[in-house]
């Protein structure tokens, strides 16, 4: 693909690899070099891709392993091009002006002259919404907040702790403390620049500014030596109401918690406020350090967690503040301290986590109440339903809110008091039960719902639906199911979104009247890339072929739009379209000395499990690949991995999971990614008839040598790969990494990343057995790779980090001392200073290195390297 603007780096690398390369005759096809360990570092990473708002000028950033970082901003027009080496996070001013951080300080490019200028010490920068104001927190004497317009500094504000721009970024508040004499005050950032104070001067630190969400409403806690206040202030008429602790309405024996334990907010109509409050007396420690600890099997929290609660002195809850009425409640108690407000702020509903304890999912059912936070009632909504986030929404006017139960969704009307099943008699799934049983019961989503409330959204497994809030008019937007697509909401389609809402979900609006972006996904093929949702044509494409299409981002006021299209076999590129109906052209190619290397292909393969399920498996050609010859391959696995068909794979010793698909492929390897369906209580007998079935497919495709194949998997996938050698000896080698061989122990082990039992994961998680151990031992015993060691014959690598807690490096000890017992082939790798995935640079590569060896070996006949021998092996 042609690259019209390659960077100097580029360049000098092409020169210096072509150099190398024997010049063939006019009208010969160039000869192509072998990919080594040596070229590695010639590789990048893409990202950080804009577009500016009229859509004159795009960014993206390369990442280099010898750090020599660059961004680039380029004209979509001319081709010009900026580079800026050490740039990161940069931002477009209008079409004025580039912005970026670096290490000499903020870099602002003029983008009509080219000219760079820096400030030094810059930590924190935004620009107005016109484009002419620059707010800058310099290092310096009193951490100045520096006020530019239209690049001349008018005006300079000492010791300034924080502050916060509003919505519309044409207004900002702030606050300064110097000697313990606090202020606050706010700047307009849009015509005439104009200060005022807000609180002009006083013995208080202020802090946690928030702005009413597309309002001119703030609040900010003021606090003085343990005396805490909180403020309200309206920035149109002026009125300020300061709530105290003291105060005869404040909730007997509680005081304000200013410490962002539970978020400070101000309703969506700037009338309530919502804070932390907690008791004004310590909660005393009754744990002894050195005490004896006492677990008690009926406990609602286990040891661990109640060792952990008895060391919070201030336990923090929410309560509910109405300036203009005075009137302060708590809504959150010990006990109910799950909390979710409703669409227009004027209910809650909380709960109790712990209510079911002890229990076996990730996270507990849970009895819901209602609060009407202007009375306080409480009455209850549901009992024993999901805690779940993604099942259950609000309506943005606070009318309804839905939830999913007994395979349907419901929509609750507070004002008519009802509930209504609202897809009752439609002959689609809502949920995963039939695709994946045995695992939690996950529903495809409920984006969100219309501007003007009259639409609740839902996703089926393909498509995406508007339904009433009464259930009787219900709309299919798309049709995904016809065609084998997966259609979504891009977050581009939002008219408007406010995420936070404590525990639960926020509030996401969408626009039907207008045209929106749909992320689209072909299942049978793997490929990504983007539709239109059109009000009166219905989805429209927009840009998707036989590749990974993402990242498209729109101008703000123009039609012109850049997006990242990648394939396994072509790296990421930069794309741009003037308007929908213009063709794409090329902005910027990553690694374009990619042309000059042999490389694999990449397509998806369709094979079919023993229940007749058709399922999908990405297959990587080795680079150079000869359809004469039979080639090693590498089987990789966890649960869907084959829609990773269309990604570039950058060549790297660092590798956090020792894996990397172009390693491997470049040095004469088929990879296969296939996925697996499952079958409930049936783990691993489900993994060896999809992945023995996927293996089979590419040997009768003549590709692989089928005494050649190889298995990896990690921690999921690990457990998978640990249990597929035990029923086949069709692979010649297995690597399995940071994964479960003992699955009883695994069960009855105290996971201490999240202080629960793991048997969670086997009855509704991951592991999908679907019931506890004690109702079917046997069906346990059969998944186990422990207990069917005994029949192993395929030569096994493990590794395992020492810190991980996720899936503790005993399990892998366990294996190990069971195949030694066994006198089975087999090495434990042990890693210091790394947990479930690998971070530590050093291990990356030698983790990488030594699977290669053991590939090498088993799969290609290669001599053994030292370190796979045993102590008195020749």
């Amino acid at each position: 693909m042609q690259d019209y603007f390659r960077s100097i780096v580029y360049s000098i690398v092409a020169v210096i690899l072509i150099g190398l390369v024997p010049c063939p005759v006019l009208g010969q096809v160039p000869i192509k070099r072998q990919l080594t360990e040596g070229d590695y570092s010639l590789w990048g990473t893409m990202s950080g891709e804009q577009i500016s708002s009229k859509g004159k000028w795009a960014t993206y950033h390369m990442a280099y392993e010898s750090k020599a970082d660059t961004l680039f901003v380029l004209n979509t027009k001319t081709r010009l091009k900026y580079s800026l080496p050490g740039g990161r996070a940069g931002i477009f001013n209008g079409e004025r002006t580039f912005a970026c951080s670096k290490k000499e300080g903020l870099s602002l490019i003029d983008l009509r002259s080219g000219k760079e200028s820096i400030i030094p010490g810059v930590e924190r920068y935004d620009f107005s919404s016109d484009t002419h104001y620059l707010v800058t927190i310099e290092k310096g004497q009193g951490s100045p907040l520096v006020i530019r317009k239209d690049g001349m500094i008018i005006d300079v504000i000492s010791n300034v702790t924080e502050y916060r721009l509003n919505d519309a970024k044409n207004m900002l508040v702030y606050a300064s403390t110097e000697n313990g004499i606090g202020q606050v005050g706010s700047l307009t950032l849009a015509g005439t620049y104009v200060k005022r104070f807000i609180i002009p001067q006083k013995t208080q630190t202020f802090k946690v500014l928030k702005w009413q969400h597309k309002g001119k409403a703030i609040i900010f806690y003021g606090v003085n030596e343990g005396e805490e206040e909180l403020y309200y202030h309206d920035i149109e008429s002026g009125q300020q109401y300061v709530l105290n602790s003291m105060d005869a309405n404040f909730p007997v024996s509680m005081k304000i918690a200013p410490n962002q334990n539970v978020e400070l907010a101000l309703s969506l109509d700037g009338e309530k406020v919502f804070f932390g409050i907690t008791a004004a007396v310590s909660k005393h420690n009754r744990m002894s350090v050195d005490a004896v600890e006492i677990w008690h099997a009926k406990d609602k929290m286990i040891f661990p967690d109640r060792k952990l609660s008895a060391t919070v002195k201030y336990p923090q809850y929410l309560a509910v503040w109405y300036p203009k009425s005075a009137v302060v409640r708590q809504i959150s108690t010990a006990e109910q301290r799950w909390v979710m407000l409703s669409g227009n702020q004027d209910y809650a509903l909380v709960a109790d986590p712990l209510q079911y304890n002890p229990q076996y999912k990730w996270i507990a059912d849970m009895d819901y109440y209602l609060v009407h936070l202007a009375t306080g009632r409480r009455e209850l909504f549901l009992k024993g339903h999901s805690g779940l986030i993604n099942h259950m929404g609000i309506s943005p006017d606070g009318r309804y809110i839905n939830y999913y139960k007994e395979s349907n969704w419901w929509v609750y009307d507070l004002k008519q008091k009802t509930h209504t099943n609202v897809t009752k008699g439609l002959d689609v799934s809502w949920d995963n039960s039939a695709t994946d049983p045995g695992n939690q019961l996950n529903v495809w989503g409920q984006p969100g719902w219309t501007t003007d409330n009259q639409w609740g959204l839902y996703y089926d497994y393909h498509d995406i639906w508007a339904i009433s809030p009464d259930g009787l008019v219900r709309k299919r937007l798309t049709d995904g199911k016809e065609n084998q697509l997966r259609f979504r909401f891009d977050v581009s389609a939002l008219s408007d979104r406010h995420d936070f809402n404590y525990k639960g979900k926020g509030i996401f609006r969408y626009d039907l009247s207008k045209n929106l972006l749909l992320t689209v996904l072909d299942l049978y093929g793997g490929s990504i890339g983007y539709y239109t949702l059109q009000h009166k044509k219905g989805v429209v494409p927009l840009v998707i072929d036989n590749s990974s299409i993402s990242k498209l981002q729109k101008t703000k006021e123009l039609d012109a739009f850049v997006y990242v299209t990648q394939r396994f076999d072509r790296p990421p590129s930069l794309m741009f379209r003037r308007s929908i109906d213009k063709p794409a052209t090329v902005l910027a190619q990553s690694n374009a000395h990619h042309e000059l290397y042999q490389w694999g292909k990449s397509e998806m393969i369709h094979y079919t499990d023993s229940k007749g399920r058709i399922l999908n498996g990405a297959l990587f050609y080795p680079a150079g690949y000869d359809s004469t010859m039979r080639y090693p391959m590498v089987v990789y696995i966890y649960e869907i991995v084959s829609r990773e068909v269309n990604s570039y794979v950058n060549p790297t010793q660092y590798n956090t999971l020792g894996f990397n698909i172009t390693n491997l492929t470049s040095n004469g390897y088929a990879v296969l990614l296939p996925d697996i369906a499952f079958e409930k209580g049936n783990t691993g007998f489900s993994a060896v008839d999809c992945v023995t079935k996927a293996a089979t497919k590419v040997i009768a495709m003549g590709i692989a040598d089928a005494g050649r194949i190889g298995l990896m998997g990690h921690s999921f996938g690990a457990y998978e790969t640990n249990f597929i050698i035990t029923q086949t000896s069709m692979f010649a080698t297995a690597i399995s990494g940071n994964g479960v061989s003992d699955t009883m122990g695994h069960y009855f082990t105290i996971n201490t990343d999240y202080n629960t039992m793991d048997g969670w994961r086997y009855e509704n998680q991951q592991y999908r057995m679907g019931f506890s151990f004690f109702e079917n031992r046997d069906a346990y015993y059969r998944n186990s790779p422990l207990v069917n060691a005994r029949s192993i014959t395929t030569p096994l690598l493990t590794w395992a980090g020492v810190l991980d807690q996720n899936v503790q490096p005993r399990q892998a000890a366990t294996f190990y001392a069971a195949l030694r017992r066994l006198q089975k082939e087999h090495v434990m790798l042990v890693y210091p200073n790394d947990g479930h995935i690998f971070f530590n640079p050093k291990n990356q590569i030698d983790l990488t290195y030594k699977i290669q060896d053991w590939l090498g070996h088993y799969l290609k006949g290669e001599v053994k390297a030292e370190w796979m021998k045993a102590d008195r092996e020749e």
